[in-house]
């Protein structure tokens, strides 16, 4: 068992397999981690404002970070970027996007619009699971959120 402090995190993930792969690997680090799980961009500015069904603020409350994927239906994660970046009581909470995608410009979209990082996710488990420790050790050892 380690030490580490646990993050609270919102996993924003249309893709259930991908999702559980990154909830694996983030409580695989850190039994400790928080992360709840909704499906589509919608649903995450639901939870983040604390409406119908996602209104006991204990049981969801602010995350620390925010995991963002790209292509989701409904709404996709650029525009759900957009959306928390413009509100002055999400603004703060870093967003890190994950996508398959590697495309340049896109990645420059997301940090203009005040991404705090992007990550791709790789194809091979032991790889992604690689990833995903990486990004929790940098979220939780050596970065300071918000509160």
């Amino acid at each position: 068992m380690n030490n580490f402090k646990a993050i609270s995190g919102l996993m924003v993930e249309d893709n259930i397999d991908h999702a559980e792969l990154m909830l694996d690997a983030f409580h695989e680090f850190n039994v400790k981690n928080a992360i709840d799980h909704v499906m589509d961009g919608e649903q995450a500015i639901v939870y983040l404002k604390n409406l119908p069904p996602y209104e006991d603020k204990e049981r969801y409350s602010r995350p620390d970070i925010i995991f963002l994927d790209i292509r989701m239906p409904r709404q996709g994660g650029i525009e759900t970027l957009k959306i928390i970046k413009k509100d002055t009581d999400l603004q703060d909470i870093p967003v890190v996007m994950i996508s398959t995608s590697t495309t340049g410009p896109e990645i420059k979209e997301c940090y203009r619009l005040g991404a705090s990082g992007y990550v791709t996710k790789p194809l091979q488990f032991e790889e992604f699971s690689n990833k995903m420790a990486e990004l929790n050790y940098y979220w939780v050892l050596t970065s300071e959120l918000p509160k």
